[in-house]
């Protein structure tokens, strides 16, 4: 591909993200056209790639730059085809998407889908909430973007407080606290307000996606779609397959998770997935070791920082994830798995009950 400075205008073969002469803007130039220089015709299924036969085609664009494309149509050495970049960027363009909940996670989701191109619906029921996301993005792209693109990107986020108006979303993530009744009655109203097209994803860490789907009058339509705080920061997103999820609607969870330019991996449902049920026994582990009192919670920090080289120190992680969350992932993952190590430790419990809940309380481990 070619990038080109929108400010001077010069041009690099590969990805630069701001331009080294000016610091102005780079963006990447779509070429018009492709040259088909080889097919491979695919007849057998495989994972992801259900539907046969198809073609990979071997594309040269006309900067000289190789790809291949998956296709169904039937193709020549030599054809000219239209560039798919291009087109992508048309339906990403056009993308509505709806979140449900607008705290620190459902902000940071709005922020990078409005940041790739989407129209973002941010519905929240308080009305003061949803005021204050808008804020926080905007200070989030003051630090990274100029003033002009910054306004463009903001122009693309509705803050609302009425769910009908996701009736037109093509996808909706919840992004609620990790209570699966309140969830099972947003997803109820949502499969009511909107299309039957409409593709619904949940943000839920640890819940059942499986038994969230069952609201719906097609659960297959439902799928886990877990990002990481801060968001725009953490490039992986779980996906999650539930028992229902259908391979079409993990494959627009995947195509969604690269165009956010995340990274996905997939995993069946259980309680934790991946991240959560390794991580949780480690935060809990490290509370556990605050509470014997023969270490403070800056040096149990200090100590896994520069000995395991982990970036945060699991405290100072839990204040940022939330106490509360914490304290409701390791519930859920007690509940499922019936094993003492999930249970959550007094110190956490006590904390939770008396409202030191971590960065967003202004108290957990650390004082803000």
């Amino acid at each position: 591909m070619v990038y080109e400075c929108g400010d001077c205008h010069k041009q690099w073969y590969y990805n630069v993200k701001k331009c080294i002469f000016c610091q102005g803007d780079v963006t990447e130039l779509a070429p018009a056209k492709s040259t088909v220089r080889g097919i491979t015709k695919i007849e057998i299924p495989s994972p992801g790639h259900t539907r046969v036969p198809y073609c990979d085609l071997l594309l040269e664009d006309e900067y000289g730059n190789f790809e291949i494309r998956k296709s169904f149509s039937d193709h020549e050495v030599g054809d000219m085809l239209e560039a798919e970049s291009r087109e992508a960027k048309k339906v990403a363009k056009s993308r509505t998407v709806g979140i449900v909940g607008a705290g620190t996670m459902g902000s940071g989701i709005a922020q990078i889908c409005a940041q790739t191109g989407y129209h973002v619906l941010l519905i929240d029921r308080h009305e003061e909430t949803a005021r204050k996301a808008l804020i926080k993005i905007d200070k989030a792209l003051s630090k990274t973007t100029k003033d002009e693109l910054k306004q463009e990107i903001l122009s693309r986020v509705k803050a609302t407080t009425n769910l009908y108006e996701m009736e037109h979303a093509d996808l909706v993530i919840e992004v609620l606290t990790e209570d699966m009744e309140l969830k099972k009655e947003v997803f109820k109203e949502l499969d009511n307000e909107c299309s039957k097209e409409t593709i619904f994803a949940t943000n839920t860490s640890s819940l059942s996606v499986t038994e969230l789907s069952e609201v719906l009058k097609d659960p297959g339509r439902l799928v886990g779609l877990h990002f990481f705080n801060p968001v725009p920061r953490m490039k992986l997103v779980e996906i999650i397959k539930s028992k229902n999820t259908s391979e079409e609607t993990v494959e627009y969870a995947k195509e969604i998770a690269f165009e956010l330019d995340k990274t996905p991996v997939i995993t069946g449902d259980a309680p934790g997935f991946i991240v959560n049920r390794l991580l949780l026994v480690f935060l809990n582990e490290a509370m556990d070791k605050y509470a014997d009192g023969t270490s403070t919670a800056a040096d149990i920090d200090k100590a896994v920082t520069l000995g395991l080289n982990h970036p945060m120190g699991p405290l100072a992680l839990s204040d940022l994830i939330g106490l509360d969350v914490c304290k409701a992932i390791l519930d859920v993952l007690y509940e499922g798995y019936k094993d003492s190590r999930y249970k959550p430790c007094k110190t956490l419990c006590e904390m939770v009950d008396k409202g030191a809940l971590g960065r967003k309380s202004g108290e957990g481990f650390y004082k803000y």
